[in-house]
């Protein structure tokens, strides 16, 4: 075991550990291996940074130096990782007669009944994911059976008429996502294709905005607490968050997209 490895022996301090690059891109990593909705991960990423800071450092520091240090913490991550999907979902399981449909139809399911989008939103994300080629009336005719299989984690799962949670919606900041209007007023191929331009501009942006953009628009967390996790104070994240919705509209607009 290398000295720097120690953690009882006061030569690393938990904090430390916790806040290197290294840790938390492998917290992502298991996190993004784990869940496909950006919501889940981020909630993932949050709750095991949490359970890491708890009763200070008590996980990190319960390391005894019997294994090397990066193996207790890939075997404490993915523990969390499990206790968090328990906790938030316990067991799920998609019905074997969406299953029988194909890939598609678990994605529908996955998107509506376990992250509550619409089933518009859904066609919209299969589109661009490339995993439905069929035109928006036949696919509300293929999810009949589907939406015949309500699930407990949304109980509004057989409706079609509320409205579906937006891409990149900021739930709980007091700011709202400029780009949410200029969405709002597309047609559907229009809307689709903005879908597939702001993925493409999130996967170019560095880890740190990227990771701020998934928690302040894409989960319950507010500007200060995302600010807190990638180590920036609330105004520097504030002036990073206008700069990354510039690179949105920018690339938005290069792809001809903008307010009719």
């Amino acid at each position: 075991m290398e000295k720097s490895e120690l953690l009882n022996g006061n030569i690393m301090d938990p904090a430390e550990i916790l806040a290197s690059r290294d840790i938390l891109e492998k917290i992502e990593a298991v996190c993004r291996r784990h869940f496909s909705g950006d919501n889940d991960r981020d909630e993932c990423y949050i709750f095991i940074l949490d359970s890491l800071k708890a009763d200070n450092f008590k996980r990190l520091r319960a390391f005894k130096g019997k294994s090397k240090l990066s193996t207790y913490l890939y075997s404490l991550i993915n523990s969390l990782v499990i206790d968090f999907r328990r906790k938030r979902y316990g067991r799920r399981r998609i019905p074997a007669v969406v299953s029988k449909l194909g890939e598609w139809a678990e994605a529908v399911y996955r998107l509506v009944c376990w992250q509550k989008f619409s089933f518009d939103d859904a066609y919209d994300f299969l589109r661009v994911d490339g995993l439905y080629q069929s035109n928006y009336d036949r696919f509300m005719q293929e999810i009949e059976t589907i939406r015949n299989e309500p699930c407990r984690e949304n109980p509004t799962f057989k409706s079609i008429d509320e409205p579906g949670s937006d891409y990149m919606q900021n739930v709980n900041d007091s700011d709202a996502n400029p780009l949410e209007s200029l969405i709002q007023t597309l047609d559907r191929e229009k809307r689709i294709e903005a879908f597939r331009v702001i993925r493409a501009t999130t996967a170019a942006l560095p880890e740190p905005d990227r990771i701020l953009v998934r928690l302040v628009f894409g989960s319950d967390q507010p500007l200060s607490a995302a600010a807190k996790i990638i180590d920036l104070s609330a105004s520097a994240a504030r002036k990073r968050l206008q700069a990354i919705l510039v690179k949105y509209r920018e690339s938005l607009l290069s792809a001809g997209i903008r307010e009719p």
